[in-house]
This record gives structure tokens, C-alpha cells and sequence, in this order.
């Protein structure tokens, strides 16, 4: 048997040898099917790895008290966007009335323009925090030191900032000790915080922290981007008593739903993984239109290689060859024109996913399962649409065979 196969194998390769261009030609539909999926999944899962690193260095344990959810599924609600805002006595009863167990921090967010001699950004976003907020979200410093108790008490005029503030603003200066402005009131950097990266095109690195009761003190406490921020070791316990001490801050009756939001790094996450599917199910099914389309070329061809071979075929018959031996031979063809069209997709869908790596800065990975799947994709292909036209060359009788001219 293992002869049979290797000799049906070796009489394959020779006609695919024969006729080079023809092959190559045939393979094109399962090259672009291949190459299409191929592509698609590395960028993808390039984009998931990303967006999981980036929401594991915060936790699934940290939870935002904010206006509005993150993720919002299903028809608009237009009352949400007369909700009443998360304000500093929504942190404070949270503060005085949480477990003890969790820890609470606060962040209230504007932009602002920003200044270091001649240098300017314009909308940097400046974020008011707590002492503990570095802690809460896993966020660490370069060089300097974090905010301190007494920062926060005395509202002092200190701020911390990302790499990319850094690199814009101060250039080759070491920015700790110096003095920038911000809203044109100057501030010390006493701060840098370590590269974090961007997330959905959105720079984390660009960012500026000053105390929050010196946000306070010159924008007072109405402000429309709070956030509660609280660590729990215990999540869905600590979601349940957040949204009652909030219903309880806002007065809202039984009946009433609540008009605030608990957010959570899971749904966003949840989220993203539903849109990447969503995508990737959409790029599959135009790989499979391009394997199909590429499998009729190739049952189509072999339909004609079967003509063209008849008096071969014949020939092969009345030596001895049986039936099956010529189907496996055409088979065999039919397989090995697939895969090797398959082999092209795969490495052509992986330089091309890597050279837009390159040139848009999106994250790229080449998971094992991709090229199986592209093996796998690519076989079934040969093996569907190679079974009509080998059936065909196995059941030619031999004597018209010999005839045909």
C-alpha cells in the first residue's frame, strides 16, 4: 500500500512538473483564500495579545465608578445622557462606607495645553489623582517618586508624566526637578512613569498626573470625567455594594434604575473579543469564497488533464494498473496542487501581515493554529474539488482509451 501511494505520489509530481505555469495558475484562487485568513489572524491575534497584556498589567480585580459604561450594547438609552454625574461625595461615601478590605482611589481627567520653554502640546490630558491611584492601577514610575499623602493634603503644585511627554517636551533634558506649565500655572516634575504603550491608537504614555485637590482648587469640584477606582479582592461582592452605596449617594428610589456605571477591564475585554470574532468569522468566510472559487479552477483543470491524458491512461491500464491506482495518481495530483498553493498563502500572508506590522505599528503574532488552519483549508480544497475528476480518470474503460486521439 505504502508503494502504491509512493509511486501514485512520484507520477503526481511529474505532471505537476510538466506543466508549471498551468499549476501555478490553478493555485491562485487557494493562495489568495489562504493568504486573506492568514493575514487576517495575525493581525488579530497581534491586537489580542496586545490588548490582554495591556488590561493584565491593571487586573480583572479593579473597578471605575463612572458616568457612563464603557461598553454599550443594544439600542441608544437616550436617558443616559441626562444622567447626574460621579462627583467627589459619591468618593467620599464610597470612602466612609466600603469595606475596608478594598482600596479607593479617585482620578478627575481634562485636557489641558502644556508648555516646557519653546515647546508646546496641545490637549494633554491631565489627570487628578490620589495617592494610592499608581497602586490601584498597577502603574509604575521610571525615575522619581510617586505622589505622596502630604502632596495631596497641602493641594501642592507636583505633577508626574508619561515617556512620551518626555520625549516631546524636554527632549535629551532629564525632566525630574524642572518646572512646566500647564494651563499656564507651573508645576514640578517630580515624576516618569514607565512606558505603557498605546491601546485602540490611543498613546498611554502621553498622559500627566498632578494631585487631585489641586485640580480642585483651581477648576473646583464640578467636573464631568470623574472616576471612583477601587482594587478588590473580592469583585462581584464589591460590584453589589458599590452599586448600592451609589443608588443610596443619588437617591434613587427601588424602582429606578441606576444612573451611574460600573465598569470592569472584563467588559472590555469581552467586548473587543466579540469585535475580533465578529471580524474574524467575516475574513474566514471570504478565504472559504476564494477556496471554493480556487477549487472549481482546480477540479476544472484536472477535468481537462484527465482529457488530455487519456491514451496515458489507457496505456497504464492495459500494463496492469487498476482503478484505484489511477484515482489515487489524480487524487494525489489534485492534493498536492492545493497544498502546495496553500504553502504559498501561508508564507506570503505572514510577510504580508508582518510588513504591515512595520509600516502601521500594529501589533503582529503568528499563532500555530493560523497555519493548520491554512494546511487544513487548503487540503480539503484539494481532496473536495480533485474526487470528481480522479473518479472520472478511474472509470475510463481502457480500449476507448487506446482509440481516443
Amino acid at each position: 500500500m505504502i508503494e502504491l501511494l509512493l509511486e501514485s505520489l512520484r507520477v503526481s509530481l511529474d505532471s505537476i512538473r510538466n506543466n508549471k505555469l498551468r499549476s501555478f495558475l490553478t493555485t491562485l484562487g487557494i493562495i489568495i483564500g489562504v493568504m486573506t485568513v492568514i493575514i487576517v489572524v495575525s493581525i488579530i491575534a497581534g491586537l489580542e495579545s496586545k490588548v490582554q497584556q495591556v488590561f493584565s498589567t491593571i487586573g480583572s480585580n479593579v473597578i471605575y465608578v463612572e458616568r457612563h459604561p464603557w461598553v454599550s450594547m443594544g439600542p441608544r438609552d437616550w436617558r443616559k445622557t441626562f444622567r447626574n454625574y460621579v462627583n467627589l461625595k459619591d468618593y467620599r461615601m464610597i470612602k466612609e462606607m466600603l469595606n475596608s478590605s478594598n482600596e479607593i482611589g479617585v482620578s478627575i481627567s481634562r485636557f489641558f495645553p502644556i508648555k516646557y520653554k519653546g515647546e508646546r502640546l496641545d490637549a494633554v490630558s491631565v489627570s487628578g489623582i490620589s495617592e494610592n491611584s499608581f497602586k490601584i492601577e498597577n502603574i509604575s514610575l521610571d525615575v522619581g517618586i510617586p505622589l505622596s499623602l502630604e502632596d495631596i493634603k497641602y493641594r501642592r503644585n507636583v505633577c508626574i508624566i508619561g515617556k512620551d511627554i518626555q520625549k516631546n517636551l524636554f527632549k535629551n533634558e532629564n525632566p525630574v526637578g524642572k518646572f512646566l506649565t500647564i494651563d499656564g500655572r507651573k508645576y514640578l516634575v517630580i515624576g516618569i512613569t514607565s512606558e505603557r504603550g498605546s491601546i485602540f491608537g490611543q498613546s498611554m504614555d502621553e498622559v500627566l498626573f498632578i494631585p487631585y485637590t489641586t485640580m480642585i482648587k483651581y477648576y473646583g469640584e464640578e467636573s464631568r470625567r470623574i472616576s471612583i477606582v477601587v482594587r478588590s479582592t473580592s469583585p462581584d461582592e464589591t460590584i453589589e455594594e458599590l452599586r448600592w452605596i451609589m443608588r443610596l449617594s443619588h437617591s434613587l428610589k427601588p424602582s429606578e434604575p441606576d444612573n451611574f456605571s460600573i465598569n470592569t477591564q472584563d467588559a472590555l475585554i469581552n467586548q473587543w473579543k466579540s469585535l475580533t470574532t465578529a471580524i474574524f468569522f467575516v475574513m474566514i468566510a471570504v478565504g472559504t469564497l476564494s477556496l471554493v472559487v480556487g477549487g472549481i479552477g482546480i477540479m476544472n483543470i484536472m477535468l481537462v488533464s484527465v482529457s488530455e491524458r487519456t491514451r496515458e491512461i489507457g496505456i497504464r491500464k492495459s500494463i496492469g494498473a487498476k482503478n484505484r491506482e489511477i484515482l489515487l495518481q489524480f487524487l494525489f495530483e489534485s492534493i498536492t496542487i492545493s497544498l502546495t498553493g496553500g504553502l504559498i498563502g501561508i508564507a506570503a500572508g505572514f510577510l504580508i501581515a508582518f510588513l504591515i506590522s512595520k509600516f502601521t505599528n500594529l501589533p503582529f503574532a503568528m499563532p500555530l493554529w493560523s497555519v493548520i488552519i491554512g494546511f487544513s483549508f487548503s487540503f480539503a480544497a484539494g481532496l473536495f474539488f480533485g474526487i470528481l475528476p480522479s473518479r472520472k480518470a478511474a472509470s475510463l474503460d481502457p480500449v476507448e482509451c487506446l482509440r481516443y486521439e
